[in-house]
């Protein structure tokens, strides 16, 4: 038996629910002793947490970039420190249009040369991580993809209605990713012109302030999330294409699919892992192409029944939870 401690971002934060906590019954069912346990803001309160890791075996840094002199501290802590990361930490900058290789890229090559594993979202944030250890030599620390996955126990597809009025075009996000539904609202304006059965339904914990296509908001809830998403026939996953986007790890996308929509999205980062064209979903870059895409699947409902079909089918065999919870533990164990 071995100890894990997890150092997540929070018990409420969505990729520590899905990344961490829901993994941490299947470590225990392996006879691991595991805790999680939120990384304090307050640089007293990370010193005093310090002592602690010397009890655990394996300690999992979630996403948190520390400073030097924080990091030389939790190295010498334990010996097997891992770095789990499901977004492109070290290109915070270029959102506030600061260089790129800025303080935030210093700390990422600095965690991953101190880590003894690394588990990252897609492939695009383990080939930077990888890049920085390209010179580490035979103790190079080893390297896993593991993208946040679906619990699809939970998020089925359902029964849609055959016979509904209507084809809903389904857009779930926060309200900081709006910003990339409004990248589309040329498309999704025109095709709900030339197709009068169709309309967007925007489910976000806020409602758009500056979507010119029509739409029907609903509030985002916890407890009713799955359901939004069975209600959705096409899911849509807009993104532009820079250093921070290509390493989003999919899951709205994912979430699409294992409730068996028929999901569109931009070819950025993992989407064009996920997606075969025209077989579990379609890529779409330009307006002309979303344009396309859209018109053929509103005015198919055969196409979206056997896309939803076989994009379920893409969720349940390579990016399932207990698939993910089984890797992540032989990946842990290895470390031992």
């Amino acid at each position: 038996m071995a100890s894990f401690l997890f150092l997540i971002l929070g018990y409420e934060k969505p990729s520590s629910k899905k990344r961490i906590l829901a993994g941490i019954e299947a470590l225990r069912a392996n006879g691991h002793r595991v805790e999680a346990i939120p990384i304090p803001a307050s640089p007293l309160r990370r010193m005093a947490l310090f002592p602690v890791l010397r009890q655990h075996d394996v300690v999992v840094l979630q996403k948190k970039l520390f400073n030097a002199w924080q990091l030389h501290l939790l190295r010498h802590a334990c010996r097997n420190l891992v770095f789990d990361f499901d977004d492109a930490v070290m290109f915070h900058e270029i959102e506030r249009g600061e260089p790129v290789r800025g303080k935030f890229f210093a700390r990422f090559a600095r965690t991953v040369a101190g880590c003894r594993g690394i588990i990252a979202g897609n492939t695009y944030l383990a080939d930077f991580a990888r890049a920085v250890l390209e010179r580490s030599g035979p103790d190079e620390p080893r390297v896993i993809v593991l993208p946040t996955p679906v619990d699809t126990s939970q998020l089925t597809p359902g029964s849609r209605q055959e016979n509904k009025s209507g084809v809903t075009i389904g857009w779930l996000g926060t309200k900081g990713n709006l910003v990339h539904l409004q990248r589309i609202q040329a498309a999704l304006k025109e095709t709900c012109r030339d197709n009068p059965g169709a309309f967007l339904k925007v489910v976000s914990n806020a409602r758009p302030s500056a979507l010119e296509a029509p739409y029907t908001f609903k509030p985002w809830s916890q407890s009713e999330e799955n359901d939004d998403l069975r209600s959705f026939d096409i899911g849509v996953m807009p993104l532009e294409d820079n250093l921070w986007t290509r390493g989003k790890g999919g899951y709205k996308l994912l979430q699409y699919m294992a409730a068996g929509a028929a999901a569109v999205a931009s070819p950025v980062g993992i989407n064009r892992e996920i997606l075969q064209h025209g077989r579990n979903g379609f890529l779409a870059g330009s307006e002309e192409e979303w344009v396309a895409v859209l018109n053929e699947l509103v005015r198919d409902r055969a196409l979206r029944k056997r896309v939803g079909l076989k994009a379920r089918a893409t969720v349940e065999r390579k990016f399932n939870l207990e698939t993910y919870n089984r890797r992540l533990a032989e990946f842990l164990e290895s470390l031992l």
